[in-house]
């Protein structure tokens, strides 16, 4: 009995036939008729066999190049692995009780090249990132989405497909809004993207389901939506809309929670809202000038920092991976970070005007350095996160105001969306 996965003897000598026939077709095809002729002979003669016969064909030559093409694939393929592996080892994150002796190796944002460009019909807003870096979403003014797969697009700029609609990079475009795109969330266990816009609406969108355009979901609100940040479960969804009050949703039921005590709610309409790693907090931050901090579990402000931009609007709050920290960006043009503990503000980054618009800042994947857009100057600023120096803008190539920077959560790379109606992906390749 053959062992399993072991060509027979028998199996062996018809492959080899086979591949002879190739080779003899082929110099048939080339011309090589003699050489054909006398390869033929002494393969029989060797083998005691019949005269092996083949017509001209240049199967060979075909299959050559397929292999090639193949091989030269995987070779880059498996040299792109490596850069992801190397790329998400993240390490700890930013705590600046801590001397480092290591250097900052994190690239800067002018080391970044564009690898990626999607359209949309009127200007990009919005954008997120997967947990897991792999997918990411663009939202418009046109009231579309896109989700888009972070290895097609690195992919293309690499050329590493044989056609040019193969593998396209942009595997969903969604519609079921009536009005701007003004806040987009992935849903971090289930196949789930989350949207709110300007007509009041909070859409669930399958995006596994190809044939599908339309929300699976829907929730229906009093004003437009702000912000959406969902809980690491995903039980939970916390929401923003253009009002004071923050809503806290279960996921599931629908059912909503709101903070029982009237006085800690914010006086002006909430921008943006983020969770802590562990979800045991959250933070917010309003168009009243104050950030305010949140138990995750009683739902109750535990902390309030006034005139945190010195009465400007406060646009954006993340908080850094081991909680210790938040970073915020005010159109005061001014990114500051806090110590959660103290209320205390650590550094202050500037150098990016930040007046007219509600835009951003963020930390990168390493939370080395932090990035915000630059409205004057249509750029993307960058500055070290321990030392607040700042680093020289990346020239975007946007020809209008950039809306937002959101840098990927496991990786050198970020979106850059601007009024131009376009989003940008940006890759560093240099790894």
């Amino acid at each position: 009995m053959p062992i399993p996965n072991q060509q027979t003897a028998s199996e062996v000598m018809k492959e080899r036939e086979r591949l002879y026939k190739l080779i003899i077709g082929q110099l048939r095809k080339d011309k090589f008729e003699t050489v054909a002729y006398e390869l033929t002979v002494a393969l029989k003669n060797a083998t005691g066999g019949f005269m092996i016969q083949s017509a001209p064909t240049n199967r060979l030559s075909q299959l050559v190049q397929y292999g090639i093409k193949y091989e030269e694939l995987n070779e880059e393929t498996e040299t792109h692995s490596k850069k992801l592996e190397k790329a998400t080892n993240l390490g700890p994150g930013l705590d600046l009780e801590y001397d480092t002796d290591d250097m900052n190796s994190s690239p800067t944002v002018i080391q970044y090249e564009t690898a990626y460009v999607t359209s949309h019909k009127a200007p990009c807003r919005v954008a997120c990132f997967t947990a897991d870096g792999k997918l990411c979403a663009t939202g418009s003014v046109d009231a579309s989405l896109k989700i888009m797969d972070v290895e097609r697009m690195i992919a293309k700029s690499q050329q590493l497909q044989r056609q040019e609609n193969e593998n396209h990079p942009v595997i969903r475009t969604l519609y079921d809004h009536l009005d701007s795109i003004t806040a987009l969330t992935f849903h971090p266990v289930t196949t789930h993207l989350v949207s709110g816009s300007k007509d009041c609406t909070i859409k669930v969108f399958d995006f596994t389901k190809a044939s599908v355009k339309k929300a699976v979901k829907c929730l229906e609100e009093g004003a437009s939506v702000r912000s959406l940040a969902f809980h690491s479960t995903g039980d939970y969804l916390l929401m923003a809309l253009d009002h004071p009050v923050i809503r806290l949703y279960d996921y599931v039921t629908l059912k909503c929670y709101v903070c029982s005590n009237s006085l800690s709610q914010h006086s002006g309409p909430v921008l943006a809202l983020c969770w802590n790693s562990d979800c045991t907090m959250y933070a917010s931050c309003s168009s009243d000038g104050s950030i305010k901090l949140w138990d995750g579990v009683s739902n109750r402000c535990v902390k309030t920092f006034d005139d945190a931009h010195n009465g400007a609007e406060v646009t954006s709050v993340q908080f850094s991976r081991n909680g210790k920290y938040v970073l915020s960006s005010g159109k005061d043009s001014v990114v500051k970070l806090w110590e959660v503990t103290s209320g205390n503000i650590l550094n202050e980054y500037v150098g990016v005007t930040q007046h007219n618009h509600r835009t951003g800042a963020q930390f990168n994947h390493t939370e080395d350095l932090i990035i915000a857009p630059d409205e004057k100057g249509m750029a993307v600023g960058c500055w070290d996160a321990r030392t607040a120096e700042p680093h020289p803008h990346l020239v975007s190539g946007h020809n209008n105001v950039i809306r937002g920077a959101i840098h990927s959560p496991t990786m050198p790379a970020f979106i850059s969306c601007s009024d131009d109606f376009r989003a940008r992906f940006w890759y560093y390749r240099g790894i």
